[in-house]
């Protein structure tokens, strides 16, 4: 799935931030993003995986830089932000650092590292550029609408209505919207186990898993001046999985 979304408006060279840039989603956004024309900034904690993906980048003929940062932490955000700046103010932020749903959390833990998180990166990030901030997403998760007795679904839940406050709140400026994959083929869901995501793609109308780069392309689009009255959403990128 190697395309573009050039046609939807970027301003070339306008700066993007992707958190948890260098794996699954995280990755498949960032590449596309900068087929799109953006500048693209990765955060992530780790630091070789988030190299390789800047280097992959730069040798397609992109522009991208990256940090090491733990978005859990205020002062880590902070210092990741004044780095974004000195490229240019970053009109445009992807949410998508946050715990995978086997890590062992209670309630509080997982609130914390998810919406509380985003919400620690957003704000920061409002409070700096808000006079160019254009849109920014928030990965989500069809776990939100499920309702599974553990933390992630709650976490989640979570993301999908700090993200709609968001909208709310700021008017517009920045955009704001939230895109809840179903069960896809990255890093993190391949260890789950193959007959998890057998059952999964069973269950499935489309009778197949996602690919990061489909949920990608739903992120760069509400990105995208393309998206400019689509503002508060909740967008299942799942093949049906939901239904």
């Amino acid at each position: 799935m190697d395309y573009e979304m050039r046609g939807l408006g970027f301003r070339e060279g306008d700066v993007v931030v992707v958190t948890g840039a260098a794996s699954g989603i995280g990755r498949a956004t960032a590449k596309l993003a900068s087929r799109s024309g953006l500048k693209v900034w990765g955060w992530d904690l780790t630091a070789d995986a988030l190299d390789a993906l800047v280097k992959e980048i730069t040798e397609e003929g992109g522009q991208a830089h990256g940090t090491v940062c733990n978005v859990n932490d205020p002062a880590a955000i902070a210092r990741a932000w004044d780095e974004a700046d000195a490229v240019g103010p970053p009109r445009y932020l992807v949410n998508n650092a946050g715990p995978a749903s086997n890590t062992p959390l209670t309630y509080i833990e997982g609130l914390t590292q998810g919406p509380g998180s985003m919400a620690l990166v957003t704000e920061e990030w409002i409070k700096r550029f808000g006079d160019v901030a254009e849109a920014c997403t928030f990965t989500s998760s069809i776990a939100a609408q499920r309702g599974a007795a553990n933390w992630y679904s709650v976490a989640k839940a979570g993301i999908k209505a700090y993200a709609r406050n968001v909208a709310k709140t700021h008017g517009g400026k920045p955009r704001a919207n939230s895109v809840a994959p179903g069960v896809t083929i990255t890093p993190r869901v391949i260890s789950f186990g193959q007959e998890m995501m057998d059952s999964a793609a069973d269950r499935n109308p489309m009778g197949r898993n996602g690919q990061p780069e489909e949920i990608a392309a739903a992120i760069i689009f509400l990105l995208s001046p393309a998206a400019s009255y689509i503002n508060g959403i909740y967008l299942p990128v799942d093949g049906g999985l939901l239904l």
